[in-house]
């Protein structure tokens, strides 16, 4: 069975408009570890801290800083980036036991 084609190089970074807007209202400091975190993935979108969404190998999620899961997909040498969450604060479920 043959490799999938994944091209050599960065791959190209693009944003969902809902993305975007996620990555646009982060702090400048969480902006700039969101920057450091996708600049490491375009060499390799397919890197070992990422996973894939489901059965398919290009629908993919990674932790790219503290708090910070993107969700993304990869395309003929683009990642497109459909998800920013900030875990920040976040309840949990075990925590709110009566």
């Amino acid at each position: 069975m043959n490799a999938p084609h994944r091209p050599a190089g960065p791959y190209r970074v693009e944003y969902t408009e809902t993305a975007a807007a996620v990555r646009d209202a982060l702090p400048a400091e969480r902006q700039g570890q969101l920057a450091k975190g996708l600049r490491v993935l375009a060499r390799d979108p397919y890197h070992k801290a990422s996973a894939p969404i489901g059965p398919d190998e290009d629908s993919r999620k990674a932790m790219v800083a503290d708090s910070l899961l993107i969700e993304y997909g990869v395309l003929r040498g683009v990642m497109v980036v459909v998800v920013v969450s900030v875990l920040d604060d976040m309840a949990f479920i075990a925590d709110d036991e009566d």
